[in-house]
């Protein structure tokens, strides 16, 4: 199960806040977050199983996200969801215009939101929202499913805006993100990062932290595109 939770436009002093996991069996391999081979103004992971990514961010402000969707046919010749990201922070296209252009069905199901800092976000699963401002919890589950794990972080974004710097929010996010039932741990399957995105003044803070089996860190890394 995946956790991302996005304040758009919800914040003056920040027009996006993002906290984020990943949780995936932990024998898949994966980049953690770098500067894009090619694309040096793009950060985010990277599968590199298929080559997608489940969380980047551009220099410019385009940022995409992508889970799966619980319950959904297993399709292994589906293309990858991960090129759902890869390709928009790759684009020039419009939130609006990339959504409305995917084929859902080349895909098996997920949650894919994407956006532009202090313009449109929008997130498409068993159909296209645009989002107004405010503060938006995405899981694994369908839409409007209840979860305690993600009211629990949409909750705690909320509270933590309050907090006036944008790399001490950062650093609160990571830490939230790390415990609780926000944090999956085991030994085959859990929580192999945590990642939090700060739009604040013309700049962004990106703060990843990845973990090893059992939910022992590995890394921390903090970048600004």
């Amino acid at each position: 199960m995946c956790l991302i939770v996005v304040a758009h436009r919800a914040s003056e002093r920040f027009p996006l806040i993002i906290a984020a996991n990943r949780d995936e069996d932990y024998d898949r391999p994966t980049r953690s977050a770098h500067r894009w081979d090619g694309a040096p103004n793009v950060v985010g992971g990277r599968d590199v199983l298929h080559g997608g990514s489940w969380l980047a961010v551009t220099r410019e402000g385009r940022v995409a996200a992508v889970t799966n969707l619980r319950g959904s046919p297993a399709r292994p010749e589906a293309s990858s969801r991960g090129f759902l990201v890869r390709d928009f922070v790759l684009s020039d296209a419009s939130p609006l215009a990339f959504a409305e252009s995917i084929q859902v069905s080349d895909y098996a199901g997920f949650h894919f939101v994407a956006g532009e800092i202090g313009g449109t976000f929008v997130h498409l699963s068993d159909q296209l929202r645009v989002w107004d401002s405010g503060v938006y919890g995405i899981g694994n589950d369908p839409v409007d499913t209840r979860s305690e794990r993600i009211e629990g972080a949409v909750a705690h974004v909320r509270e933590a805006m309050r907090i006036g710097d944008a790399r001490a929010l950062a650093d609160d996010l990571i830490a939230f993100l790390g415990r609780g039932s926000a944090f999956v741990t085991g030994d085959r399957y859990g929580t192999r990062s945590s990642t939090a995105i700060i739009a604040a003044g013309g700049e962004i803070v990106f703060v990843e932290r990845t973990y090893g089996r059992g939910g022992v860190v590995s890394s921390t890394t903090s970048s600004v595109p």
